[in-house]
């Protein structure tokens, strides 16, 4: 597809093509989660949301995939936990957690992270959220509520 100019003049009209390669928004979006997900158990990477599946019709677009979680609650300090941003076992995007005291407000948590994916395949694309322990003995558990849930959504953010 040959690339179309930006910079539209007053009475232009916007093809097809100008439109397509803008960004269309939101196109999937996981239910949000309004109760804590775990605790994880020992090492094993622990699944915390995961978006609908989406299906791109043309593999030149730039995808953001975001999570948000409210925060965590570890039982051992010290503990370090990576929260994954994945399509199947790929890792797009990871942030290491070291706790810093146990129960309820000890870690704030990753917060809101993201992962950009650049021209990803013209085909159906799952994502998800996880969480595994690296270092140390506790769990974590991952906290949400009503107003403050856990979420995963996948932006389409334009032509590469």
């Amino acid at each position: 597809m040959a690339s179309t100019p930006k910079d539209f003049a007053a009475g232009a009209v916007l093809t097809a093509a100008q439109m397509d390669s803008m960004p269309q928004g939101v196109i999937a979006h996981a239910t949000p989660i309004t109760s804590s997900v775990g605790p994880t158990s020992g090492t094993t990477e622990l699944d915390v949301i995961t978006a609908p599946a989406v299906t791109l019709l043309a593999g030149n677009r730039r995808l953001r995939i975001t999570f948000t979680c409210r925060g965590m609650t570890p039982t051992v300090s010290s503990d370090t936990f990576i929260v994954r941003i994945k399509e199947g076992a790929t890792v797009l995007q990871e942030a290491h957690v070291v706790t810093f005291g146990t129960g309820t407000g000890a870690h704030g948590g990753p917060g809101t992270f993201e992962a950009v994916v650049s021209s990803p395949t013209a085909a159906a694309h799952t994502y998800k959220a996880t969480v595994q322990r690296v270092g140390g003995t506790g769990t974590l558990t991952l906290t949400a509520t009503a107003t403050a849930p856990i979420t995963l959504e996948v932006a389409d953010a334009g032509e590469v």
